[in-house]
């Protein structure tokens, strides 16, 4: 089936919403917080609840059924019990909906004959009459251009980043903790069962989208494999794509067939394809925004040879092992750079003036910056790693802010004036105002355009997957016919 059709699902004109209690907003679950999701993210079209008794919510007038809707409706979100889904489907084919969302669970997930058998229905008496079905059993949509959404308190910016995510509690998350790390999205789809819109419908979207030019997909499994695969290379050759394929042990599989009826696949296959068309692939959804966050932000790195600064002679050590281990290379600093550091620095106890380099407590003197310039101006060096370790040093929490901000505002100069790349780690948070300044950080570094990463072990590991995409999809360019 086409997909040009899905742009009812990502930019409806109208939405009604079935489910939606009257009760007042502070109480409102299911249909009721899609509503309030709608409101405060934008949605700039119609909206319509929907509730057999009648009456208003949050200013609107409740309609009795999707038939009783005065104006055209693009789009239908179910928050109603399955035993009322097939009802509610035949008021939308009568209405002309484009579109159907089913959050509500009871269908074919559960494995039983009657589940089954009203997805089945539901899915042929759409077909029918050119409706689409998302779901059942998910969130739905997140895209902030058309202020569609599933939650009430994420951002309203757009991005480039686009999500095909088939479970709806690791769609809430990434949204929540993508958008705390700086990412933006273009369309974000959790899409449940699959019974009708699935992820190759979804891969071949995204891949023609011309706003989004990262793909992230969350797979349990697919349906029709041969299709699907063959989208995904496609889309790959177009666009980054970041796969979490779950469900790749005996356990998961099983938890993945009573989640979303998904059949998992073997893992060595899922292994072989991705690695085949390019796709980046992840094991955790940690490494999944990690990755996002590293096309949204880190610059094409142009090799492995890193230089690390950092706080605490011990921090540094670790972080040269992590590094190591996930690919890049901690060369050692020739004499001259060396002897440049020292003068820069003006002392020499608790320091270490190699790399990694631990400036220890002349770091509040000194500043980064001066030690970036000299990184900057070394042409052994690809990158620089900066290691926030805000929780070794005990500080009042005014004086705490005053440092660690100084250092931070030296890194973004770095970054603006220096050109040569810079990611920053903030990691070893050990009291309540650490995670606050953290959190500030975070902001400041993407409003500014640095990645941030919660370890040096995943900024490594992210560093050197971005090399290998680049590596692979330029080797594959000078192959290509």
């Amino acid at each position: 089936m086409s997909t040009s059709n899905l742009d009812a699902v990502f930019g409806p004109r109208s939405i009604a919403i079935a489910g939606v209690s009257t009760k007042p907003s502070a109480e409102q679950f299911g249909g009721g917080a899609y509503l309030q999701a709608m409101i405060r993210c934008g949605f700039k079209g119609p909206l319509y609840p929907v509730n057999p008794k009648g009456g208003e919510v949050m200013g609107l007038k409740v309609y009795p059924s999707v038939r009783d809707i005065p104006g055209p409706v693009d789009y239908v979100i179910s928050a109603i019990p399955a035993s009322g889904a097939l009802e509610l489907t035949k008021d939308c084919v009568a209405k002309g909906v484009k579109a159907m969302h089913f959050f509500t669970s009871g269908f074919s997930e559960l494995g039983k004959g009657e589940g089954i058998a009203l997805e089945r229905e539901i899915l042929a008496l759409a077909r029918e009459h050119g409706m689409r079905i998302v779901g059942p059993n998910c969130m739905g949509v997140y895209c902030p251009k058309s202020g569609v959404s599933f939650l009430a308190d994420t951002t309203s910016e757009s991005g480039p980043v686009g999500a095909i995510c088939q479970s709806g509690g690791n769609a809430i998350y990434l949204v929540r903790e993508a958008a705390r790390r700086g990412v933006r999205f273009s369309k974000v789809i959790s899409y449940g069962n699959a019974s009708d819109v699935n992820a190759t419908d979804l891969m071949d979207y995204m891949a023609d989208d011309p706003e989004t030019g990262i793909i992230m997909a969350y797979i349990e499994g697919v349906k029709d494999g041969p299709r699907f695969m063959k989208s995904l290379e496609r889309a790959a050759r177009r666009k980054p794509v970041i796969v979490l394929k779950v469900g790749v042990t005996e356990s998961g599989a099983r938890a993945a067939a009573s989640h979303t009826g998904s059949l998992a696949g073997a893992d060595r296959v899922w292994d072989g394809v991705l690695e085949q068309v390019n796709a980046v692939r992840v094991a955790t959804i940690e490494e999944w925004i990690d990755m996002a966050v590293t096309f949204s932000f880190f610059p094409k790195p142009v090799g492995r040879r890193v230089a690390l600064l950092g706080l605490g002679g011990g921090a540094t050590v670790l972080a040269s092992d992590e590094a190591t281990k996930e690919g890049l290379v901690i060369p050692g600093f020739p004499q001259d750079l060396r002897r440049r550091a020292t003068e820069v620095v003006g002392a020499e106890a608790g320091t270490i003036i190699d790399n990694p380099m631990d400036l220890s407590a002349e770091a509040w003197r000194v500043g980064y910056y001066p030690i970036l310039k000299l990184f900057a101006e070394y042409k052994g060096i690809d990158l620089s790693i900066v290691h926030l370790s805000v929780g070794l040093i005990a500080r009042p929490p005014a004086m705490h802010a005053e440092i660690w901000n100084k250092l931070l505002d030296d890194v973004v100069r770095a970054h603006v004036e220096l050109g040569k790349p810079i990611v920053v780690v903030t990691q070893m948070m050990t009291f309540p105002e650490h995670y606050d300044w953290m959190d500030q950080a975070r902001e400041k570094c993407y409003r500014a355009g640095i990645a941030v990463y919660n370890s040096i072990r995943h900024a490594a590991r992210s560093g050197n997957r971005l090399l290998r995409y680049y590596e692979k999809r330029e080797a594959r360019n000078r192959t290509s016919p």
